[in-house]
């Protein structure tokens, strides 16, 4: 049997925070069951707020995380592999800047 969860143990099992899971509730991402008045989630619920998370994380909007997790069609799909790709490029980007300006404060540390 799948473990359960409430909304705290869910945000704390997640390193969120309840009302973090009460957003994402609200936007449609997470459907829990309910128990009265208790939501209770199941270990598929803890595995998709960890999805939703590592979307938010790469820049998705909570809109492009709903129609990550339910696809409607192909175009939906394609364009939203485009902008992770293009986040990927911009990011990837801003590393190697980083990265150069990091040295060459280093090397100027040094002399």
């Amino acid at each position: 049997m799948d473990k359960l969860y409430c909304v705290e143990d869910l945000a704390k099992a997640c390193d969120t925070t309840p009302r973090a899971v009460r957003l994402y509730m609200e936007k449609g991402l997470l459907e829990p069951m309910r128990a009265g008045r208790t939501y209770i989630f199941t270990e598929p619920s803890r595995q998709r707020l960890t999805v939703i998370q590592r979307c938010k994380r790469i820049g998705l909007s909570l809109n492009d995380i709903k129609k990550r997790l339910d696809p409607t069609d192909k175009a939906e799909l394609e364009a939203m592999l485009e902008r992770v790709k293009d986040i990927t490029i911009d990011a990837n980007t801003e590393l190697e800047a980083l990265c150069s300006e990091l040295s060459h404060v280093r090397r100027q540390e040094r002399n």
